[in-house]
């Protein structure tokens, strides 16, 4: 396959037009933050980020700041106040964010966990970690088979049957008050969930409102939980994630305006879900980067833009659950093939502008910047990139690689 990308000279355009774009796209990600100082730890790290990538003259970056200054609504003196003092950390001056930081934070391993089957029952399986699974729902699908794509060389590797990744998902089925008077209401509504993730074969595991862990569909199997999505860690990028990566579900709604994972899951439901997480770490040697939600790996490849499913797009518990932050690693859809995300997308969020969308809207510039081009023509090619990209991930790939939960 002929690789894609904005090649050529690197050509220097007037600096005024990338800031005038790189503007709107500010203003366009401000607007739809409530919180005013939320807003100006945006778009003061904008700011920052797009006179690093560009070297501005003094005239551009006072265009830019002017703009942006209007839509925090504010005094240009009382944004850069409030921002240096919210940017600070105790006892040190306010300072810049280097390029690259937050990935290469992320990207620092630790030790996976050691964890190990200690007892198998009739449909039971104990570990040694406290992890209880139950077998009563199994079902089977048809063994994995996928090939990731090398980011380096640029090609397909070679078929592989081992999962490389966790995304978590919630049912968004409906679900009764968490309390004792509803108690048969609950297990009612949990065993019918299983019956019917079952018999459509939409998650490998489902803990439910007890915290009760299900296997639904084997490890070995695909399950049709992730759809259309993509990710990508340092080495490789994935795309259809059903056989890649294993489907975790919580038995919850989303709610994408509470600050609390709590009012999403049930404390139950996140412990288990970190001995769950330990357990398939263990076994397969996950990568903490490849432990995501789906929100950050859904995507709609005829809008192209992320968020075709928004469950866990805010609020998961990935400190609870054993991983780190996992909303500040840059979204792999917006670096590498130029997707974007609009205001729906962000309410799904509770108006949280994660982390991981900021830097990764940053790196576009930075590179739309070194191949002296404004953003708006760079993420033009990268999206004519994934068009020839996905053409040649989906031939001769079967249905299953791509169904979904609906």
């Amino acid at each position: 396959m002929s690789r894609i990308f904005l090649t050529g000279p690197v050509r220097k355009q007037p600096k005024q037009v990338v800031s005038g774009a790189v503007a709107r796209l500010v203003e366009k990600r401000a607007a739809v933050i409530d919180d005013k100082v939320a807003r100006l730890r945006f778009m003061r790290r904008w700011i920052a980020a797009h006179e690093a990538a560009t070297e501005h003259s003094q005239a551009a970056r006072h265009v830019l700041r002017r703009r942006v200054y209007l839509t925090a609504g504010i005094s240009a003196v009382a944004l850069l106040a409030v921002a240096a003092w919210v940017l600070r950390e105790p006892g040190k001056p306010a300072s810049r964010l280097l390029p690259g930081t937050v990935a290469r934070q992320i990207a620092a391993a630790v030790a996976l966990p050691k964890v190990w089957l200690v007892e198998r029952q009739a449909k039971i399986e104990i570990y040694s970690n406290g992890l209880r699974i139950d077998n009563e729902f199994l079902t089977s699908t048809r063994t994995r088979a996928y090939s990731a794509f090398d980011r380096m060389a640029w090609r397909e590797s070679a078929v592989s049957t081992q999962p490389v990744g966790i995304v978590f998902h919630t049912t968004e089925s409906g679900v009764a008050p968490f309390e004792p008077s509803q108690n048969s209401r609950l297990r009612r509504a949990g065993h019918n969930l299983l019956a019917y993730v079952a018999q459509r074969h939409l998650y490998h595991f489902v803990i439910d409102r007890f915290g009760r862990v299900f296997r639904v569909v084997a490890e070995t199997d695909y399950a049709n939980h992730a759809g259309q999505s993509i990710w990508a860690d340092e080495r490789n990028i994935y795309w259809g994630l059903n056989h890649s990566f294993l489907g975790i579900a919580f038995e919850a709604q989303t709610d994408g305006q509470s600050a609390d994972a709590n009012d999403t899951a049930t404390r139950a439901q996140i412990d288990a879900a970190r001995v769950l997480t330990e357990m398939l770490r263990s076994k397969y040697g996950i990568a903490e980067i490849n432990c995501v939600t789906h929100a950050q790996v859904s995507v709609n490849p005829k809008t192209m833009r992320l968020g075709a499913h928004t469950d866990w797009a805010a609020n998961f518990p990935f400190r609870e659950v054993g991983l780190p932050d996992g909303y500040l690693t840059p979204i792999a859809a917006l670096t590498l093939f130029g997707f974007d995300y609009d205001s729906a997308f962000l309410q799904a969020n509770g108006r949280h502008v994660w982390q991981g969308l900021v830097s990764a809207e940053e790196q576009l510039i930075r590179d739309a910047a070194a191949h002296g081009t404004t953003v708006e023509n760079y993420r033009r090619g990268l999206r004519k990139k994934f068009q020839v990209w996905k053409a040649s991930q989906t031939q001769g790939l079967e249905e299953e690689g791509l169904a979904d939960r609906g």
